[in-house]
């Protein structure tokens, strides 16, 4: 008789099929209406309370619980910090050598790829490849946070998968509405996204197959998901926030910070 799931196992695939969905019907939104691009800068901020607050009220003090405050602690958050800016530099150094520093400026919150009104076939194609590769890489982060959260406890799991979602959805959302900007037609558009957003499954998985094998791996995860946490919030997401102009909407979007930080605060209470 064949052994059934652990509960973390059903919870964690039910946490990355929410996520997934989520994405997936942000995009479609975005595509069949331009109305939830107003809502991006409020989900912005709220994504960043909701990543720094799972960070500091979850991740870290579980982290230390199970390694201590030592050296491996500090190197663990070191390597997890400092990979996610080597990842987001690779991706920026090598789509602006291949399309040219002349022709990318900012057109959408929470994007991860910049370009300018005039391009040709040639950029509109380095686009998309941008978008597949830092879109994949991000989801498949995000999954092993997921997973790595849910393994240490249910309540933690919760957490992150909250602070992912509010973070992968505008970012899905933004990504598509630069594949669409760039000359794809939206279902095409929507279709790329979707492969992206199979990074998050696949990064997940890889924790539920090698990760009760090898508790220590679990331990591990935790400072580097807490980095990468921080890493998003602070590198990514507030610098979004302080280049809004309007005093009303950088005060909503300040509240919608605090709202996620206590959020995570209050589950971890």
């Amino acid at each position: 008789m064949p052994t059934p799931p652990h509960p973390e196992t059903l919870h964690t695939l039910l946490a990355l099929t929410v996520v997934s969905v989520a994405s997936i019907v942000g995009s479609l939104s975005l595509a069949l209406g331009k109305r939830l691009t107003a809502a991006l800068p409020y989900l912005i901020g709220l994504a960043a309370g909701a990543l720094l607050g799972t960070a500091c009220a979850h991740l870290l003090p579980e982290a230390l619980a199970q390694i201590g405050s030592g050296r491996r602690f500090a190197v663990l958050f070191i390597v997890g910090f400092l990979s996610s800016f080597l990842i987001e530099r690779t991706l920026y150094i090598v789509f602006r050598r291949k399309g040219g520093a002349h022709q990318h400026q900012e057109i959408a919150p929470g994007a991860s790829v910049h370009h300018g009104h005039e391009h040709g076939s040639s950029s509109g194609d380095l686009i998309v490849q941008n978008i597949l590769l830092g879109g994949a890489v991000h989801s498949f982060v995000d999954g092993l946070a997921i997973a790595t959260a849910f393994s240490v406890g249910h309540k933690i799991g919760i957490a992150a998968t909250i602070a992912v979602l509010i973070h992968e959805v505008p970012h899905h959302v933004a990504d598509v509405g630069v594949l669409i900007y760039s000359g794809l037609s939206k279902q095409r558009a929507v279709v790329l996204n979707l492969l992206a957003t199979t990074g998050c499954a696949t990064g997940g998985l890889l924790v539920l197959i090698f990760g009760s094998h090898a508790g220590v791996l679990i331990g591990a995860l935790l400072p580097i998901t807490a980095a990468n946490f921080i890493y998003i919030a602070t590198a990514i997401l507030l610098p979004e926030l302080q280049k809004e102009k309007s005093g009303t909407r950088s005060l909503a979007q300040i509240l919608f910070l605090l709202g996620g930080l206590m959020l995570m605060f209050w589950m971890g209470a």
